[in-house]
């Protein structure tokens, strides 16, 4: 989907993607095959947010209505990747709770409150709040190239030090704030 909003961008505004803009449009099918193979969610959805997740997970969530448009996605393509996201995070964390704080990036505040979801409630927040999907590590551009390059090399010591990049960003965001 990055790769599209790279190529069909008539101005890229969008300041993840223009980051990367020359290198995504570039990328082959393979390589983003190799690249959906790493074992880490490469999108979130206000995973490390509890407050607005109390909000949207409540059946009164107007006020997490009331964010501007934040995905870089259109939102055909936003609501069935935030639906796919939130299936995925929701059996994930009712599955194991410890794998979905460092694959998806979710607190464990968050984790709770998607373990006491029921499928419609998925439904109704992945229509409502779409435009929340964002790239993860989107801040982080380092981190992207370094996926995408060693998804295009055959060496796997640079898949292997993309792969200990990735678990020291999520390690680091798990723990506690001193």
């Amino acid at each position: 989907m990055l790769v599209e909003a790279a190529r069909t961008s008539q101005s890229p505004d969008e300041p993840f993607v223009h980051q990367l803009l020359s290198f995504i449009k570039t990328l082959d099918a393979a390589t983003l095959a190799t690249a959906s193979r790493f074992p880490f969610l490469l999108v979130d959805f206000g995973f490390r947010d509890p407050e607005w997740w109390n909000k949207v997970a409540g059946s009164n969530d107007n006020a997490a209505n009331e964010v501007a448009w934040l995905s870089p996605f259109p939102r055909a393509a936003a609501t069935t990747l935030s639906r796919a996201t939130l299936m995925l995070a929701w059996h994930t964390v009712r599955t194991d709770t410890e794998a979905s704080v460092v694959l998806l990036g979710i607190t464990p505040a968050v984790a709770r409150q998607l373990r006491s979801l029921r499928l419609q409630d998925i439904d109704r927040i992945a229509e409502q709040h779409c435009r929340k999907i964002r790239p993860r590590w989107e801040d982080r551009p380092s981190v992207w190239r370094q996926l995408l390059m060693c998804a295009k090399s055959t060496e796997v010591e640079t898949a292997h030090d993309f792969v200990l990049h990735a678990l020291q960003l999520t390690a680091s965001t798990a723990l506690p704030k001193a």
